[in-house]
């Protein structure tokens, strides 16, 4: 029991990482330092995942798993979120009371 617990748990760490990485991929934007924040949060997910390696208390590493999972799930909500933000944004016609830039900047 012990062994297929602990190889279901690898699995689905794996699984996490690996969707952490995947959802990483479009923060291409750099931070005050000038790092990509996409490498900067696949950093910390690597260096969290490495100070949990050698956890063996099985209900602290479902507790890590599911944090893990819902932050991450917290993140693709925000990035979804902002994406349809952004296409409203493009395809609402231009408001009338807005003024219109001079002509020089068209």
């Amino acid at each position: 029991r012990f062994v297929h617990m602990t190889t279901t748990v690898s699995r689905e760490a794996l699984r996490l990482y690996r969707d952490i990485l995947r959802t990483t991929r479009p923060f291409t934007h750099l931070d005050a330092k000038g790092n990509m924040w996409r490498d900067v949060l696949r950093r910390s997910a690597r260096q969290e995942f490495e100070e949990a390696r050698f956890e063996n208390d099985p209900a602290i590493i479902t507790e890590m798993l599911m944090v893990g999972r819902d932050c991450m799930m917290q993140v693709q909500e925000g990035m979804m979120k902002k994406q349809l933000e952004l296409l409203e944004e493009s395809t609402k016609p231009p408001s009338p009371n807005k003024p219109r830039p001079p002509k020089y900047f068209e």
